[in-house]
């Protein structure tokens, strides 16, 4: 990574950022419900402290407060916008918060006081996971999960996305990363940091999406011969993965 650039990408706009965060509040998303199966065994019948980094509107708490009620739940988040929301939404919940920190300074902010750490569906959109994946570690005990699009070879794909003005959308001009990283080389990278142990889940969807408006990034997806569906977005094939990481 070029360290004479910003870390973070241009923020998207907010009518989109706000968009984005109110559907994944409004409906369990397929990988979550992933999520929603690997984490119960660490966190059920549990009083234990989470965070959530770059939480967006905080959706996943929403999950996770069912299985663990007993818990605490913090959000951090980039934009002061976004954490009003969140704190809206979640107001009559005393063991949710959230704070607008930037994550490459987590841990100026908090010490090693985290049981669980999440950071989800936000590598990939980065223009690299070293500097966060490293603050991540720094405040949590135990176990980070991690949603990002992996590739099982040695190549990383680190793809800057400009979606541009139209006739449509005449004041948008996004831009931001749509990576796939190595996993081989991630898995080396953590295990550098200190971590025990790293336990990957493929992630495969089992709903059809459909295509969105031209010239508009958005997931869609394609069946295959086998009965299973490739998740396309743009010209960027999304090959998820869910990570575990024992610490």
């Amino acid at each position: 990574m070029d360290k004479k650039k910003p870390y973070w990408n241009k923020i998207n706009n907010r009518e989109q950022s706000m968009g984005v965060g109110k559907k994944y509040f409004a409906k369990k998303q397929e990988l979550d419900k992933l999520l929603e199966k690997l984490i119960t065994p660490y966190i059920k019948g549990k009083k234990i402290k989470i965070i959530d980094v770059c939480c967006g509107m905080g959706h996943l708490f929403k999950l996770l407060n069912k299985i663990s009620p007993d818990s605490e739940f913090f959000g951090i988040d980039l934009k002061d916008y976004i954490i009003k929301e969140a704190k809206r939404l979640y107001k009559k919940y005393s063991n949710i918060k959230f704070r607008t920190i930037d994550a490459n300074y987590l841990s100026k902010y908090c010490g090693k006081d985290f049981d669980i750490c999440m950071s989800w569906k936000t590598l990939s959109f980065l223009p690299y996971y070293e500097r966060i994946l490293k603050e991540m570690i720094k405040i949590t005990k135990k176990q980070i999960f991690i949603s990002s699009m992996f590739y099982d070879g040695d190549i990383d794909f680190i793809t800057n996305i400009t979606e541009h003005k139209t006739a449509e959308s005449k004041k948008r001009i996004n831009q931001y990363n749509y990576n796939v990283y190595s996993y081989p080389k991630f898995k080396k990278f953590c295990y550098s940091q200190g971590v025990k142990a790293i336990k990957a889940y493929d992630f495969e969807i089992g709903i059809d999406l459909p295509k969105p408006p031209k010239n508009r990034m958005g997931t869609y997806t394609i069946k295959l011969e086998n009965g299973k569906r490739l998740q396309i977005s743009g010209a960027v094939l999304m090959t998820w993965k869910i990570i575990r990481l024992d610490l």
